[in-house]
């Protein structure tokens, strides 16, 4: 165990120390929790207002025209790589009958998930599902290079209705599609009653601990009190408030949606984002490991192990991700 990150608070980890994982929880995770614990309880009563639909559209409006851009981001493609590995493990293992699988990415957003999970068969099929016309707009060309058959449906997930009528046995709810939608436990609800019996879901979440840390290190008093105490953050002033969970926070509203079987994992837990990271135009990063192409190779084999232990999703440097299984309902 090294000296904490200057920007996070967090513990290093190195390529080749051991790792006791209830020993880093107790110095962490317990120690965060605690510090959020005194800031609610010393700032009770304060309200914070809350964004709508046309703030999250207009936003994503602007966002498509370089949205992406973090895939040249030494961070975020670091951690692109990451959730791939995670993809691939749980969709190959859940689906090694060859059944045909079909893919409904909600909030689809500029194709780039629903184009690598395609391309891992031939049985699939897709369905690209987003309320922003532009963001879709972009995605299409990127599907013409996978032979699969896709469709592009403009809807809302809140409003079932807006659903296509066959169900999906694979949904994506990827990066900051639940955190931007302004009722979460409907869109989730939406989800699970979609997904089919034996289906498998990777549902995405802003990590309430990374952004508890960053507010504390880039924002004002008042956007770490928004954190505590309204569920959100905002990352810069002229963006929506996104909700955000600690790992059982998500676990639960995810069960209360009707999803049985879910395990909470957080990425990357070696590394964590630079403020320039965190910029809409993210061409650039100042975490020096991750341009050293052998030690990248090293935290990333590294990253591989570590990423399915739950016990330091809550160390995951921007997201969380919940695999989550619909059990087959036993007919009476």
């Amino acid at each position: 165990m090294h000296a904490p990150e200057a920007t996070s608070g967090l513990f290093r980890m190195s390529v080749t120390e051991r790792l006791n994982l209830s020993r880093i929880a107790v110095l962490e995770k317990v120690s965060f929790d605690r510090q959020m614990r005194l800031l609610r309880a010393s700032e009770a009563g304060i309200n914070f207002a809350r964004s709508d639909y046309k703030d999250v559209y207009a936003f994503f409006q602007e966002a498509s025209k370089d949205y992406d851009s973090d895939l040249v981001n030494p961070y975020w493609a670091f951690t692109h790589d990451i959730l791939k590995f995670i993809l691939m493990k749980f969709i190959t293992e859940h689906f090694r009958d060859a059944r045909t699988t079909h893919v409904f990415d909600a909030g689809a957003g500029t194709g780039n998930w629903s184009r690598f999970v395609l391309s891992l068969g031939v049985s699939m099929h897709g369905i690209m599902f987003d309320m922003n016309a532009n963001m879709l707009r972009v995605a299409k060309p990127k599907l013409v290079q996978v032979h699969n058959n896709v469709r592009i449906v403009e809807g809302n997930l809140e409003v079932l209705s807006d659903f296509p009528s066959q169900r999906s046995n694979l949904v994506l709810c990827m990066h900051n599609v639940i955190g931007l939608g302004r009722n979460t436990e409907l869109i989730l609800h939406n989800l699970c009653t979609y997904l089919e019996d034996d289906g498998l879901a990777f549902i995405m979440a802003m990590n309430k601990y990374h952004a508890f840390n960053f507010t504390r290190q880039f924002r004002d008093e008042t956007e770490v009190l928004r954190v505590v105490h309204d569920g959100t953050v905002k990352f810069k002033t002229d963006m929506p408030e996104i909700f955000c969970y600690t790992p059982e926070e998500f676990e639960k509203i995810l069960r209360d949606a009707g999803f049985e079987d879910v395990t909470i994992l957080g990425f990357p837990v070696t590394v964590y984002p630079s403020i320039q990271d965190t910029k809409l135009l993210r061409m650039d990063t100042s975490i020096l490991q991750l341009k050293d192409s052998k030690v990248r190779a090293g935290l990333l084999a590294l990253e591989k192990k570590l990423c399915l232990y739950p016990e330091l999703a809550y160390r995951g440097g921007s997201s969380l991700i919940a695999v989550c299984k619909k059990k087959i309902v036993a007919s009476t």
